[in-house]
């Protein structure tokens, strides 16, 4: 088979993968990512069934520790259901990374380009759908700043791709998505794009018309925030300081995060046990990524990660002057991690992963390795494992949301039918049992039955033993004990 046809399949997967992610909310949840991570892995299989061969850099094995020290902080996990699915989410970028590093450069290319229509048409469907909270332009995405950094990215796409090939509807797609970047209110990422502009017009000032043009964007972005501050009569100003109440409360996040760090440095607590040990209020993520990984994972996931960061930027500044405007996109990239949770979107990290992996594409001498043939079918039969599983959990949580949809719903034997499969298809889920607790719980009020109480706070006993921290489960226990 020829390069060309063998690198059809991984091109038009990861074509898919930025097209479905920007549709699906960028698979933050659960059913999402699961069912994204079996295709990923069934597609590897697929090709390396095919190809019998791989390109392999540095990155593959940062992020193969990764991965691992990820599942082997479930070990030590305090809510080791969410660990795991934590642990699924992050496997998932080393196929990403294996199948992009199979393209061609051409290849590669258009799939920066996609990037760049995706970020449009976000924007445009975030318009056209009115798809904003309090304000500010979310899309699909649900969550603004996130939206923000897509269009961002986005923006350097195409303005790559204008430089490259002249065309002017990149122009025009950078103008739409400036558009969605400055609706979404992110004032974080504007300031990064500033930030970014600034040095990106003085590396090519001899370039006359690219000079003219990103200095008069430049012009444009800063006079409309400007504008928007007057308006707003200095309230963005006071918002983008240092104790405005945005980052008061992420240095609330940050302190609690990394008290808990130094008392599980080692190994860590371990994907979702900050949601589970976090003393204040329920929140899910650190909102600081290189925390966020120190306290999943521990020192060495932390140390992996920022090695996986340093790996890249050493190939870039391999480059030489050619290499200047990926290193400041990427030194971009992870100042906003250092603020936000932009990785907890996969379709965000697997933006990022490519991004490494193109910088190393780039720097690094690619090595290609031929597999013999016992190493080749059993990466196809892992990679097809694997998928099974992950089509195993996908079942498992499809019959758990309907479950809970049936419960909301009132309909007693369709919730009942379907949190019994849930438990047999994922009898190590403490969610299940939280979900049992609620459903004999509401049967209790209504029927007066003492029996379905009694149902009800053993599932509740069973859920708080899986995890002994989660204040929700304890919390909800003392309200149907008293109830008794």
């Amino acid at each position: 088979m020829t390069t060309h046809k063998l690198e059809k399949l991984p091109f038009y997967t990861l074509l898919i993968f930025i097209v479905a992610g920007s549709i699906g909310a960028g698979y933050f949840y659960t059913r999402s990512f699961l069912a994204l991570t079996a295709v990923l892995y069934g597609v590897t299989a697929l090709y390396i069934f095919n190809a019998r061969k791989l390109t392999l850099l540095p990155i593959h094995g940062f992020l193969l520790a990764f991965i691992l020290l990820y599942w082997l902080a479930v070990g030590s996990a305090v809510d080791q259901e969410q660990a795991v699915l934590e642990a699924i989410k992050v496997s998932l970028l080393l196929p990403v990374s294996l199948l992009f590093s199979s393209l061609s450069g051409k290849r590669r290319d258009q799939i920066w380009v996609t990037w760049v229509w995706s970020g449009a048409g976000l924007t445009l469907w975030g318009l056209v759908f009115g798809l904003f909270r309090e304000g500010r332009l979310e899309s699909t995405l649900g969550y603004a700043n996130v939206f923000a950094v897509i269009v961002a990215a986005g923006m350097a796409a195409g303005w790559r791709a204008f430089m490259r090939s002249n065309q002017k509807k990149y122009v025009v797609l950078c103008l739409i998505q400036l558009c969605g970047l400055l609706l979404s209110g992110s004032r974080a990422v504007l300031i990064l794009v500033v930030m970014g502009a600034i040095p990106f017009v003085c590396i090519n000032r001899k370039n006359k018309p690219t000079a003219l043009l990103g200095g008069g964007a430049l012009i444009v972005l800063i006079l409309v925030i400007v504008a928007g501050m007057i308006m707003n009569s200095g309230g963005s100003v006071r918002e983008m300081t240092w104790n405005a109440s945005e980052f008061e409360l992420r240095r609330i996040y940050w302190s609690d995060a990394f008290q808990l760090w130094k008392e599980h440095w080692l190994a860590g607590i371990g994907g979702g046990g900050f949601a589970i040990l976090y003393p204040s209020v329920y929140v899910k993520y650190v909102h600081q990524q290189f925390l966020q990984v120190a306290l999943d994972a521990g020192v060495l996931g932390v140390l992996v990660f920022i090695a996986m960061i340093g790996s890249a930027l050493n190939a870039a500044m391999r480059q030489g002057r050619k290499g200047v405007e990926v290193i400041l996109a990427l030194l971009l990239f992870c100042a906003h991690l250092a603020f936000d949770i932009d990785l907890a979107y996969p379709l965000v990290f697997g933006l990022f992963i490519m991004l490494l992996t193109s910088m190393e594409m780039e720097g690094y001498k690619q090595k290609e390795f031929q597999l013999k043939r016992l190493l080749f079918v059993s990466c196809a039969i892992l990679g097809t494992i694997i998928s099974c599983c992950l089509v195993w959990m996908i079942v498992g949580y499809t019959q758990l949301v309907k479950g809970e949809s049936a419960i909301s719903e009132g309909n007693w034997s369709k919730a009942e039918k379907n949190l019994q499969s849930a438990e047999e298809i994922l009898p190590w889920s403490h969610e299940v049992h939280y979900q049992y607790a609620d459903f004999y719980s509401h049967l209790a009020q209504l029927e007066g039955s003492k029996a379905h109480l009694e149902r009800a706070i053993e599932e509740l006993t069973i859920a708080s033993s899986m995890t002994p921290d989660n204040r929700r489960y304890i919390e909800m226990l003392k309200k149907v004990e008293n109830s008794r």
